[in-house]
């Protein structure tokens, strides 16, 4: 089922929610192939997502974060020519282009690449008025 965010009906009943409408139209639009592989963990109020990236260097990956989406990017090989015949090529390291949609309270604190894994962690900061707090009755 397509959701079209230009109805009237979003538009005129639906209000100060347009960045989230943008973002939903964002995800709506995007087609993901699959590869590379990736999993998402979360634990309490930290999130982490670990993509397989079997022979790929981390000066071959470019990480942005804009607008809350987060993209991960490997333009493909540098070098195509190969000095000796492949019998078997099972190690993708093709192009591909990763994106994620992040919620406005999840910070991403850092990247690392390690044994042919990417790793990038968050951390969801609750600002202080939305946290739980004790009323005392008077």
């Amino acid at each position: 089922m397509l959701i079209n965010f230009t109805d009237p009906m979003f538009s005129n009943r639906v209000l100060g929610f347009e960045n989230l409408v943008d973002r939903l139209e964002r995800i709506s639009n995007e087609s993901q192939t699959g590869y590379p592989p990736y999993n998402i963990y979360k634990d309490g109020l930290n999130f982490q997502i670990e993509v397989a990236l079997a022979g790929i260097e981390k000066k071959d990956i470019d990480i942005e974060l804009c607008d809350g989406a987060l993209t991960i990017k490997h333009d493909g090989p540098k070098d195509t020519s190969e000095n000796s015949e492949t019998l078997h090529k099972g190690i993708a390291k093709r192009a591909f282009k990763l994106k994620f949609t992040l919620a406005e309270d999840l910070e991403v604190l850092g990247a690392t690449l390690k044994n042919g894994l990417l790793t990038i962690d968050m951390e969801r900061v609750v600002p202080d008025h939305k946290k739980p707090r004790v009323i005392e009755v008077k």
